[in-house]
């Protein structure tokens, strides 16, 4: 029989996975259509708000798990996740992002798979990301087009 101490300390791993289950699912029935009021009630939530801020929550957990095991990596990852971070929060408040420009649909699950992605395929991501997003464009928020030089920037710095 398992030591009851040694399966408490799997809990907190089990509780990340199953977090990230629950992110991952919120996700794929808001893409496939879903409202948010339908998503708090597949979850027991008792409003929109509620499935809002659960998954806001769950993003926000996903993303400081992320952070703690960046610091095994160059100082650079961090950067190039910050700067996606913070895009991702730009085109998650922008409600007219996906007709900003011709891949604007792309660079939002470009950001997000890039978020989740280890280092390699983190700069890879990045990298389509600064190509995809029209500087230029004065369409585009000023914040962004400065998160989009700062990206080309990390870029261009040696791995």
């Amino acid at each position: 029989m398992l030591d009851p101490l040694d399966q408490l300390a799997g809990i907190p791993a089990s509780r990340d996975q199953l977090d990230d289950t629950e992110l991952d699912l919120i996700d794929r029935a808001r893409q496939a259509g879903a409202t948010w009021t339908q998503v708090g009630e597949a979850l027991g939530l008792g409003s929109r708000q509620a499935a809002e801020q659960r998954r806001q929550r769950l993003a926000a957990a996903r993303t400081a798990r992320r952070a703690r095991s960046d610091r095994h990596w160059p100082s650079e990852v961090a950067v190039l996740r910050g700067l996606l971070t913070d895009l991702r929060r730009w085109i998650d408040a922008d409600r007219r992002w996906d007709n900003r420009f011709p891949r604007a649909a792309l660079t939002r699950r470009t950001t997000v798979l890039a978020l989740e992605a280890e280092p390699g395929g983190l700069y890879d991501l990045a990298a389509r990301i600064r190509a995809d997003l029209p500087v230029a464009d004065p369409g585009l928020p000023a914040p962004v087009r400065a998160i989009a030089r700062e990206l080309a920037e990390a870029l261009s710095t040696p791995r």
